[in-house]
C-alpha cells in the first residue's frame, strides 16, 4: 500500500512541477500579441533570452533610403529595464543610450504620443521643416530623476527626450 501511494504522489508531484515550469516558460515580455490588433504592419520581434525589443526595418533615421536598426536592450534585475540602441545604415556605428531606458518601450503609435492618456512608451514622428524621423521617448519619473546630469548636459528639459540624427550625429529635445 505505501508503495502505491508513494507512486501516486511521485505522479501528482511530477504533474504539478511541469504544470508550473510551463507557466514559468510561457511568461514574455513580447508585445507582438498586441501589435498584431494595434499595428499589424510594424516590423517587430522580441527575443526572451537576451531580452531585446527589435523594431529594426520600421525607420530611415539618416535618410539614406535604407532602413534602420531600432533596439530596446533589457537591463537584466528583478524590474527589467531597456535601453535604446539604434544603428544607422549609413555608418554602422552601435549608438547606445543607456541613459534613455524605459521599463515598457512600446510603440504607442506611428505618429504620435499621447502625453496625457499614455505613461510611457515611445513613438517615431517626423518633426520639423525636415520631416527627419525623430524617436520620442517618454521617461518614467525615475529614469529621468537618475539621469538628470546626462539630460542638463544635453538641454534636455523634459521627460519626454527626442533623438535624431542628422548627417550622423545625434541630437537630442525634448517636448
Amino acid at each position: 500500500m505505501k508503495l502505491i501511494c508513494t507512486g501516486f504522489f511521485i505522479a501528482l508531484t511530477s504533474t504539478a512541477f511541469s504544470q508550473q515550469l510551463d507557466t514559468i516558460i510561457a511568461v514574455s515580455n513580447s508585445f507582438e500579441e498586441a501589435y498584431r490588433q494595434s499595428n499589424p504592419g510594424l516590423i517587430y520581434h522580441y527575443d526572451n533570452i537576451s531580452q531585446i525589443h527589435d523594431y529594426s526595418n520600421n525607420w530611415d533615421f539618416d535618410r539614406d533610403g535604407i532602413k534602420d536598426e531600432l533596439c530596446f536592450i533589457g537591463t537584466g534585475g528583478a524590474h527589467l529595464y531597456y535601453f535604446l540602441q539604434v544603428r544607422l545604415s549609413t555608418d554602422k556605428q552601435q549608438r547606445k543610450f543607456d541613459f534613455i531606458s524605459s521599463d515598457f518601450p512600446y510603440v504607442t503609435s506611428n505618429d504620435t504620443l499621447d502625453f496625457n492618456k499614455k505613461l510611457n512608451g515611445f513613438v517615431v514622428a517626423n518633426l520639423g521643416n525636415d520631416s527627419r524621423p525623430t524617436i520620442i521617448v517618454r521617461l518614467d519619473q525615475s529614469t529621468y530623476d537618475a539621469n538628470k546630469t546626462a539630460y542638463s548636459r544635453l538641454h534636455v528639459k523634459s521627460k519626454n527626450i527626442t533623438i535624431n540624427f542628422k548627417n550622423g550625429i545625434t541630437q537630442y529635445g525634448f517636448l
